[in-house]
């Protein structure tokens, strides 16, 4: 008997690719906590009594906002996509 008959016969056999999906997801979840945290400050801001704190939190917005997008891109390899275009025209 092989190893490989044992893992096959024992039922915990996994591919590589289910790997790597697990991996990916386990990624894509802590970015959304990351992520989330981040927003956390400028909606308090955003929420704020303060004239001048939901200013300047209406501006981070917008900044917070380029930079989720640029991290979805970078995420998903858009971003790379997008550069490797540019860079080779292909």
């Amino acid at each position: 008997m092989h190893i490989s008959e044992l893992v096959v016969q024992s039922g915990t056999f996994t591919s590589v690719s289910d790997i790597v999906n697990r991996f990916f997801a386990l990624i894509v979840g802590v970015s959304a906590v990351i992520v989330a945290l981040l927003w956390l400050p400028i909606a308090i801001g955003f929420f704020s009594e303060d004239e001048k704190r939901r200013a300047e939190a209406k501006i981070r917005a917008k900044y917070a906002f380029f930079g989720t997008v640029i991290f979805i891109l970078a995420i998903t390899g858009t971003l790379y996509a997008i550069v490797y275009y540019v860079a080779t025209g292909t």
